[in-house]
């Protein structure tokens, strides 16, 4: 069984809600948060595709409170999972469908790159915000089209600051990460040279390719010409002679 974009977003909206009652921070990440921040994008025919499961980010302390959350709203934990992995990871299953399953992930998202985002949690509703979304994205050194997807739905309705003042602190928070971890640096801006490069593929409309490129073009300026920490700089010195980036490891289930 599977279920509508709008039946998942509902479902998530419901967790997030309880979880607030609670005391805990718990917000929304992954494709369906992607979906969620671009209104425009996401009508458009080009970047429709499936969603099978909800990803969230949870404060370490609200976590303990996750199993009361997930129960009252029918779902089942997955307890030899969380036994393992619950100092860092999460899962619960749907009751009504097992094959819809929460992935949560706490304090910390770890792949390529370490993203810790127990700060940013309220600084917006519902999802990350719009920059730790984008993180997530960026910091995996293999990109796959579903992640180029996702950047690019983004990046269709948000300009993090060229355009839009708001955002501008959006862009800040990328650029202050970037300037003081080489590593980052370097996988953010290999993977927005690939993105540009692809954008084509998704979009046809010519403004509305200019306006995405300058979008790209933006981030990618700010990284570069912003000013480097002496960190940074020491391990600029090695390159790419030694690995930037971990290998993520598949959590088995």
């Amino acid at each position: 069984m599977s279920y509508s974009v709008e039946k998942l977003l509902n479902l998530a909206i419901e967790l997030i809600k309880e979880a607030e009652q609670r005391g805990v921070t718990l917000r929304l990440l992954g494709g369906l948060a992607f979906y969620f921040n671009s209104p425009t994008a996401r009508k458009l025919p080009a970047f429709q595709r499936q969603y099978k499961d909800l990803d969230f980010a949870v404060n370490p302390k609200g976590a303990r409170y996750l199993t009361e959350v997930f129960k009252k709203l029918g779902w089942k934990d997955d307890q030899y999972f969380n036994a393992l992995h619950g100092a860092t990871r999460m899962l619960f299953y749907f009751e009504e469908n097992q094959e819809l399953q929460a992935d949560i992930f706490i304090g910390v998202f770890e792949q390529c790159h370490k993203l810790n985002f127990e700060k940013r949690l309220s600084l917006s509703s519902t999802t990350l915000p719009i920059s730790d979304l984008l993180l997530t994205k960026l910091q995996i050194h293999q990109l796959n089209r579903k992640d180029i997807l996702d950047i690019i739905m983004l990046l269709y309705d948000h300009d993090f600051g060229r355009v839009t003042p708001t955002e501008k602190n959006e862009l800040a928070y990328i650029v202050e990460l970037t300037s003081n971890d080489w590593g980052w640096y370097t996988t953010i801006s290999d993977n927005l040279n690939i993105i540009e490069s692809m954008i084509s593929e998704f979009v046809e409309d010519t403004n509305d390719l200019k306006r995405i490129q300058s979008n790209i073009k933006w981030i990618y300026n700010a990284i570069q010409e912003a000013p480097k920490s002496i960190k940074w700089k020491l391990r600029n010195i090695i390159g790419r002679r030694i690995r930037w980036y971990d290998e993520p490891e598949e959590i088995k289930r």
